[in-house]
């Protein structure tokens, strides 16, 4: 899969890309639609994959880490922590610059986990606000601590579903 090249301009709106994300969880559009949105949209990859078989092998930009920022309200350090890379390696890269394999990976399933929550929630605030408090169903972890790992993603990601099912978590 070809890397689309991203405009400063767009960097430049990372706001105004919030905001669509936004305005797509009210239309309660899908979570593969909400994932591609959050990880650039069409400057990520030209349209909406079907499925999650066309993240394999893409690569993402620090934009993407920008706008997971954004929608977790936490800072660029906390995005570093999640992605297993230092605060000062990421701050060194531009807004332009392609993260490598395993860092984009990671963050492909941040984004398409935080598209499930909004999913879900229907709501930022709400989402943002469980993934910040202790859940007994998480062994009194925050959810938010288990976004680093493929297994705590995926815990979150079963929590999601039990939600969604009307089970308590």
């Amino acid at each position: 899969m070809a890397i689309l090249p991203i405009e400063n301009h767009i960097v430049n709106n990372v706001n105004d890309e919030y905001t669509k994300v936004l305005a797509h969880v009210k239309k309660g559009v899908s979570t593969n639609t909400l994932t591609w949105l959050i990880l650039g949209g069409a400057h990520f990859m030209q349209k909406t994959p079907v499925n999650e078989l066309a993240y394999l092998n893409c690569k993402v930009h620090k934009y993407t880490l920008l706008m997971l920022s954004k929608i977790l309200d936490v800072p660029m350090k906390s995005m570093a922590t999640l992605l297993h890379v230092s605060s000062k390696t990421l701050s060194r890269k531009n807004d332009t610059d392609i993260l490598d394999h395993l860092s984009s990976s990671l963050s492909i399933e941040i984004a398409s986990t935080i598209a499930k929550g909004l999913t879900v929630f229907g709501d930022i605030e709400k989402l943002k606000h469980w993934l910040q408090h202790e859940n007994k169903a998480l062994n009194n972890q925050k959810p938010f601590d288990l976004l680093n790992t493929p297994t705590g993603l995926k815990m979150v990601n079963r929590i999601f579903g039990r939600i969604e099912e009307g089970i308590y978590s």
